[in-house]
């Protein structure tokens, strides 16, 4: 009955901890993209296009 009770104690601790991980993922994810926001300051991104020779991405003039 122990190991009953041991095995659930476990499994709504991990629920738990899955959960509280997966919020703190969505608020990191959410100050990330507001970081980004503001470092644009409305101007336009650039398009970037790939080099045949080198294979680096580098921005379309």
């Amino acid at each position: 009955m122990v190991n009953v009770l041991g095995a659930a104690a476990l499994a709504v601790g991990g629920y738990l901890l899955m959960r509280a991980v997966r919020r703190e993922m969505g608020r990191v994810e959410r100050r990330v993209s507001e970081a980004a926001r503001k470092a644009t300051d409305g101007k336009a991104v650039k398009t970037l296009e790939r080099d045949p020779e080198t294979g680096r991405y580098r921005p379309k003039d």
